[in-house]
């Protein structure tokens, strides 16, 4: 029997060798016993904890994708005006390659295998529409005179995901400072126009 609390240190001891494997060697060249090494166990000891490879695959995935969400949380919800929540989550999405390159070199490794497997397709698609869904949940309080802003969380999500996709390449690509203060100034236009036309 582990000892109490143990299970799941280990465990976040395995999801974090998982996550170091899968950034020095891709996932598709990712074997249990490059994991077990990395975390300085056995794989019995894994296999205790995780009922295959793809269910250790599937945690570090939820796993890296739920501290991206903290962070918005952290960062975004205390704020009260809805302009002010816009703004810093621009900022969170435009930083997040440089701030956190761990986790955009997981989320890359897992969008390359996402066709391919449905499961890691599925947990991507919920991560999107949780984005795209929060996003769309303050733009609503920005404009406030019932304009229609459907696509506007896509695009602000498609942007930010090509951003760090492009900075991660290569990062002198462009400036991340000034890329903030275009990206916020795209947005707030686009906002402003949108909400002035439904005025006319």
């Amino acid at each position: 029997m582990p000892k109490v609390g143990m299970e799941d240190i280990r465990k976040e001891q395995v999801i974090v060798a998982a996550k170091n494997c899968i950034i020095s060697k891709g996932l598709s060249n990712l074997s249990m016993k490059d994991i077990a090494e990395e975390a300085g166990i056995s794989t019995g000891i894994i296999y205790h904890y995780f009922k295959s490879k793809e269910d250790l695959l599937m945690q570090v995935l939820k796993v890296s994708f739920r501290r991206s969400h903290e962070k918005v949380m952290e960062t975004v919800e205390p704020l009260q005006n809805p302009e002010d929540k816009l703004m810093k989550h621009l900022e969170n999405i435009n930083v997040v390659s440089k701030e956190n390159p761990e986790y955009m070199a997981v989320f890359l490794n897992y969008l390359g295998e996402a066709n391919h497997n449905p499961q890691i397709r599925k947990i991507i698609n919920k991560f999107f529409n949780n984005l795209v869904d929060y996003t769309q949940q303050y733009l609503g309080d920005v404009s406030n005179k019932g304009t229609q802003l459907k696509n506007l969380p896509v695009m602000i999500i498609a942007m930010g995901i090509g951003l760090g996709t492009m900075w991660t390449m290569n990062n002198q690509l462009y400036d991340m400072d000034e890329m903030e203060l275009n990206f916020k100034d795209l947005i707030s236009s686009y906002l402003n126009g949108r909400v002035g036309g439904s005025q006319e």
